[in-house]
């Protein structure tokens, strides 16, 4: 009964070669993607691009998870490796690459991850790693998500009118490195404005408000947000911005101005906003 089931699968597993190599002409001649490449051990692959589609990822969500639908440029890839590959070994390689390239693991379970990572344009990669049953066969979907861009930047008159008509202000164009409180090359124009806008008002004292997007658990992102704020503080004191005027406080993702459900919405959430005390 083994060698029957045995053969049963090889046949059945040849059967799905022959469906997965008749694709079309185009699907056959879709490169690898740029970014996330099929491990050394492949042998076999297909694949689709769609210039535009969504795809459903998950999230974790406290015990469970969530659903989140995604739109931008879409890949679908199928690739068989040898057969001494293990599908444990193909998730904990993606899962490495993406780690190591400053990637965040969005959900994880024995046959499936699920993670983001940055392009160098600003944009946001989400990818899904499927592992097949019997271990030759894993599956991409990968979703390329354009980030949102901030082209108007409010300089210290700006700031001060809002803050005397409603009392805070978001500010954007203040831009951390990846999951960190590191500020980017480029954040200090923004930030020298703030310096302008509490040296021409040296009665003003404001709470530093730091925000994410709700990618990631709610302690997390919390933490990093406060931490956020305190990079802020600490660039206005650098700058002659007396302490006593500055107060921190991280929200994380419990304020967001915009849904959640895409990236510019989550790009609109990550912002830094002042409130006159």
């Amino acid at each position: 009964m083994r060698l029957v089931f045995k053969v049963g699968l090889a046949v059945l597993a040849a059967f799905l070669l022959i469906q997965a190599a008749d694709h079309t002409p185009a699907q056959a001649k879709v490169k690898d993607h740029p970014i996330i490449k099929p491990l050394p051990s492949v042998i076999k692959k297909s694949g689709e691009y769609k210039r535009f589609d969504a795809f459903t990822f998950r999230v974790k969500k406290g015990e469970g998870y969530e659903e989140k639908k995604v739109k931008g440029k879409f890949w679908h890839f199928t690739y068989e490796t040898r057969e001494d590959v293990s599908g444990l070994e193909i998730l904990e390689n993606y899962r490495s690459a993406a780690l190591e390239k400053g990637g965040k693991i969005l959900y994880e379970d024995e046959s499936q991850l699920v993670f983001t990572l940055p392009t160098p344009q600003g944009n946001t990669l989400w990818v899904q790693v499927d592992r097949n049953g019997w271990d030759a066969y894993y599956y991409l979907n990968i979703i390329e998500e354009k980030g949102f861009k901030k082209t108007l930047t409010f300089g210290a008159a700006a700031m001060k009118a809002a803050l005397e008509e409603k009392g805070s202000v978001a500010v954007y164009g203040i831009h951390f490195d990846f999951d960190k409180a590191t500020l980017k090359p480029g954040a200090e124009k923004v930030l020298v404005e703030i310096v302008k806008l509490l040296k021409d008002s040296p009665d003003l004292k404001v709470e530093i408000q730091g925000h994410t997007d709700n990618v990631g658990g709610k302690d997390y992102n919390l933490k990093l947000s406060q931490a956020r704020a305190d990079t802020v503080k600490q660039f206005l004191v650098l700058y002659g911005i007396e302490p006593e005027r500055l107060t921190t406080k991280g929200y994380g993702m419990e304020k967001p101005v915009a849904s959640n459900e895409t990236e510019e919405g989550r790009a609109k959430n990550r912002r830094v906003e002042l409130k006159k005390l």
